[in-house]
């Protein structure tokens, strides 16, 4: 374990990007809020796995939440949660509760540590899941610039104030952004394809898709780069093409299971009726206030912190300096499929939407930094060892030696 630490930065590396998250997770936890509007809905999943009835779930969960200002807002129907006919099943059903029952793997997680801890237990797998981003980060990272840099790629992702809380808030996007990473690592960049990578890629992906339902940007990413391999290798069955084929099966796998675990949510009917569209037809007359809604909402969350903006413009030069690479594709893919889907969902995310593809611009910012400064780096493989011939023959040794001379045995 210390050796492949060590393979992916030096030690100070390591201790550097260590105290840097210790410091920023210290900050979180005085400066942000951990719980918002959404957490009633985990809560309640997460106190209903551990063992409560859905009513009494929900009762706890309001509860708790009730005691803070900022969500009275959001009490509705439970404000007052003495009222003994709440039945809460707008957590569990229907166009919002329907929305949240597939993102089944957040609260079961939780349920443990909900239990131990009560609702601050919620934070244990944003926090777990985090690390782990900040840990991948580094690994890909190493694949393009080596041990030197990857460490750079460790505070890139850790510095982005607004995505570092993600890992002390209860919401999903920690937790999504690990299995996002984790596909990602599966795949051929600057690496052979194994079939147990294919394998691994479908498990993470599935494991993605009942975290939040964001796993189609990883697939749009792949569809990407599985295309732009297809043109400059004029093949269609390229390294590629077994990752796509088992994302696209898996999309719509995951989306009928998902249809039957919450049947009252739609993400078209949702995008038809709040975007204003009401049918088919009306969509082309939504769409400009719908995205010009998008853009002013999210650049202005992302302008207020400075270390998302520094990543983002780096990121931007560096996929425009290595636009051939894969990682670059894959990267364009990623983004694009995040804009459908929060086109779709028609509002602003204070860029939680984004935050899935952060990890990979922070690692497109390192190599840029890193070609900056020593060149594009070509990552060597290592030579293998020398294998002892076996003996052979006095005949095989005339052959050989008469052919080392130049002369063809007769």
């Amino acid at each position: 374990m210390l050796r492949r630490a060590t393979a992916v930065a030096s030690p100070q590396g390591w201790l550097l990007v260590g105290v840097v998250y210790l410091t920023a997770l210290l900050l979180n936890s005085r400066r942000v809020w951990h719980f918002g509007p959404d957490s009633r809905f985990y809560l309640a999943w997460a106190y209903h796995y551990g063992g409560l009835s859905e009513a009494d779930a929900g009762r706890v969960t309001y509860e708790y939440l009730n005691q803070f200002s900022w969500f009275t807002p959001y009490c509705y129907y439970a404000c007052d949660t003495s009222d003994p006919t709440l039945s809460y099943d707008w957590l569990y059903r229907g166009p919002e509760g329907g929305l949240v029952a597939p993102r089944v793997l957040y609260p079961l997680l939780s349920a443990p540590f909900v239990r131990l801890f009560g609702p601050i237990g919620m934070l244990v797998v944003p926090l777990v899941a985090y690390t782990a981003c900040v840990i991948m980060v580094m690994v890909l990272a190493n694949r393009y610039v080596g041990r030197q840099w990857s460490a750079l790629a460790g505070l890139a992702i850790i510095v982005p104030i607004s995505v570092t809380a993600l890992g002390m808030y209860a919401y999903t996007e920690a937790l999504a952004m690990a299995f996002c990473l984790a596909c990602v690592l599966t795949l051929p960049l600057r690496r052979a394809s194994r079939p147990v990578d294919v394998l691994l890629f479908g498990a993470f992906l599935t494991l993605f898709g009942f975290t939040r339902q964001f796993h189609p940007i990883v697939v749009a990413g792949v569809g990407a780069a599985w295309l732009a391999a297809a043109v400059t290798e004029r093949r269609l069955r390229n390294q590629w093409f077994p990752f796509l084929g088992v994302g696209v099966g898996l999309s719509f796998v995951i989306a009928y299971l998902q249809s039957l675990i919450g049947p009252g949510y739609s993400v078209f009917a949702w995008f038809l009726e709040v975007s204003g569209a009401q049918t088919v037809g009306g969509i082309p007359a939504a769409l400009p206030a719908v995205i010009r809604t998008i853009v002013v909402g999210e650049v202005f969350t992302a302008g207020r912190d400075f270390g998302l903006v520094v990543v983002a413009v780096l990121a931007t030069l560096g996929l425009v300096r290595r636009w051939r690479e894969r990682l670059s594709h894959f990267t364009f893919g990623l983004l694009a499929g995040t804009a459908v889907v929060q086109v779709l969902n028609t509002t602003p995310s204070q860029n939680r939407y984004w935050a899935m593809a952060i990890p990979v611009l922070a690692v497109v910012a390192t190599i840029f930094i890193a070609d900056l400064f020593t060149g594009p780096v070509q990552r060597v493989p290592q030579a293998r060892p020398a294998i002892a011939e076996p003996a052979i023959g006095e005949k095989a040794a005339r052959v050989r030696a008469e052919v080392e001379a130049g002369s063809t045995p007769g």
